[in-house]
């Protein structure tokens, strides 16, 4: 008998959970016109800010896993003093305020300061660019790439290794063919995440890199400016394309899993 209360239980609080997650972005396209849709496919500000979206987070995911990645596999293989310190960093940037992000990144990296400055020199800017963009969407979603790399080394069985470098395999060929590999369904997962995140980002880009406007950020001044009714085809269009794109992620990552 309790275990039937227990399971209807969380029958119904699973369906109130789907809800409040399905109900508002199911309200979204019910009460979109077709008029204001039409017109919206036919904008090319919106497309134009939904290709920066995609751009800058594909290339701001990719930059993280180029730093996230190594970060993992140190966290996981090796033991050093200060480990849990590093490993409570990691997850900072999904802490903290996104404004925030945006202040501490312009405070660093704006043209009066140093390293500001040494960008400059070779003509970057960090300051309403696509570099802005890329660097303040990466710095929000580093911590899934690590993450998540963290738990695929951890998933691969040190004992593998061990027996690839007793047979003669190097370090590098122990980990480019066996350790990565093997722990490489994690790691896709965390750039999955880590590209959701970025394209949805707008609390840093407000302060750090207003401009070219992102997707997100065409939405918020919309609404700002007109309301409403202006802004949620936008917000349609760009939830329709950014589920249409993290789903087909996903499913290639099960695929390859799989396979």
């Amino acid at each position: 008998m309790s275990k039937n209360i227990l399971n209807i239980g969380a029958v119904i609080i699973s369906i109130i959970g789907a809800f409040f997650i399905a109900g508002p972005i199911i309200h979204i396209f019910v009460k979109l016109s077709s008029k204001s849709l039409i017109a919206t496919l036919k904008d090319g500000v919106v497309w134009h800010s939904i290709f920066h979206s995609i751009y800058c987070a594909f290339w701001a995911t990719v930059l993280g896993c180029f730093l996230g990645i190594p970060i993992g596999y140190v966290l996981s293989r090796i033991q050093f003093r200060g480990k849990s310190v590093v490993e409570s960093l990691i997850n900072i940037p999904v802490a903290i305020p996104h404004v925030a992000v945006g202040i501490a990144l312009l405070s660093l990296f704006n043209q009066r300061t140093f390293i500001g400055h040494l960008f400059r020199t070779i003509n970057i800017s960090f300051v309403d660019t696509v570099y802005g963009i890329v660097l303040a969407m990466m710095f929000v979603s580093i911590s899934f790439i690590i993450s998540s790399s963290i738990v695929g080394f951890n998933s691969v069985d040190k004992e593998i290794e061990m027996v690839a470098r007793s047979l003669g395999a190097s370090h590098t060929y122990t980990f480019f063919r066996i350790t990565f590999p093997l722990a490489l369904p994690s790691i896709i997962r965390g750039f999955v995440l880590a590209f959701a995140r970025s394209i949805s980002e707008v609390g840093a880009l407000l302060i750090l890199a207003y401009f070219p406007k992102t997707a997100p950020i065409l939405m918020y001044e919309r609404f700002e400016e007109y309301g409403l009714n202006a802004a949620r085809p936008v917000c349609a269009l760009v939830i329709f394309l950014c589920s249409l794109i993290f789903f087909t992620l996903l499913y290639l990552n099960k695929k390859y899993v799989r396979s």
